[in-house]
């Protein structure tokens, strides 16, 4: 009788997972074009989305300094600013990032694809990008003693969080640098993805295009804890996780459980590319307040130590649900699905 009870249970178990499609799937990966190549009806339409959010109110109610949704996403970089810059959590935490952009841009009714910058095609000239189009783009390089962007659709929109640690009011703005842009080329990128080993890309991508880029660019201040705010950011870091991607597809079935570093900043290192440690840094960026503190995420959870580790929880304070690095190491592991074309 109990014999015949589990084949029977057997049975309906293999039935019902035939029934039930697997959950993880990614049959039918959406495409992430180059902003060049996207069609002008959706960059405008993308670009409204990103609009729309930087004009909506603000849901969550605790995130520091946050008036709008858009505010809320500059706030979670700002909170995590300490874990996500020079730690092994940068390319999987960014990731996942766009991953949160993309949730939002739902929200104003944009589903559509998700652009990146292939800086490649425009280094050295980044100013004559079509990127910087102030109908199909992201308005031109900042004008008065603000860099605050005067055309295109991100023209007199405030943004509310930042400078550093601090929430105050600001516009939109940027500073473009031709020449610094040069280091975003083909031969460079093709530099920074030729190491064997996570920690030798993480390094070189973050110190390289990721780093010259956002010098070229100067979104919001050149602020490392807040250049979110400045929605041309996201180009940007498409950017940085197809270099990521692209590295990670030289040897697939290794790298997609290649991780390595800190799961949050050394302080006698702070941000590498800063002299001095935290404490010098502190001087340009403030510190994270007691209320950020009060919401700041364990850096540890999921690893137990101060290594991050596949199993590291990342959180987007209840915008969408917390995933893992294991989660964002495939972008199309069925958590993410997507390819870029």
């Amino acid at each position: 009788m109990l014999r015949d009870f589990f084949i029977a249970l057997l049975t309906a178990s293999t039935a019902l997972s035939a029934a039930v499609p697997a959950a993880t799937a990614c049959t039918n990966p959406q495409k992430r074009p180059s902003w060049h190549d996207m069609k002008e009806a959706d960059k405008k339409a993308y670009l409204a989305a990103n609009v729309c959010l930087l004009k909506s109110p603000q849901k969550l109610n605790r995130l520091p300094g946050a008036k709008t949704r858009w505010d809320e996403l500059v706030s979670l970089h700002q909170i995590h600013a300490l874990q996500i810059h020079t730690t092994g959590q940068f390319l999987p935490y960014h990731r996942y990032y766009i991953n949160i952009l993309a949730f939002l841009l739902k929200e104003c009714g944009y589903s559509g694809p998700l652009p990146y910058w292939d800086e490649t095609r425009d280094a050295g000239k980044f100013s004559s990008s079509p990127v910087f189009d102030p109908v199909t783009g992201f308005g031109g390089t900042g004008k008065g003693s603000k860099n605050c962007v005067a055309d295109g659709p991100f023209a007199n929109l405030t943004v509310n969080i930042g400078p550093g640690f601090k929430s105050q009011p600001r516009c939109v703005n940027r500073r473009i640098t031709n020449a610094l842009s040069t280091q975003c080329g083909a031969t460079y990128v093709a530099s920074a993805i030729s190491g064997p080993t996570y920690s030798q890309a993480l390094d070189a991508i973050y110190s390289g295009p990721h780093l010259v880029g956002h010098m070229a660019l100067a979104m919001m201040d050149g602020d490392s804890i807040t250049s979110s705010g400045d929605p041309l950011f996201f180009l940007h870091h498409g950017f940085v996780d197809k270099m990521w991607w692209d590295w990670q597809k030289k040897d697939l079935n290794t790298r997609l459980k290649d991780i390595s570093g800190l799961n949050a900043q050394d302080p006698a290192v702070g941000f590498s590319e800063f002299p001095g440690g935290m404490e010098v840094e502190s001087a340009m960026w403030g510190k994270p307040t007691a209320e950020i503190l009060a919401v700041t995420p364990d850096p540890t959870s999921g690893d137990g130590d101060k290594e991050i580790t596949l199993g590291h929880v990342m959180s987007s304070l209840g915008i969408i649900p917390n995933a893992t690095v294991a989660d964002v190491m495939d972008i199309k592991g069925g958590y993410l699905c997507y390819e870029f074309v």
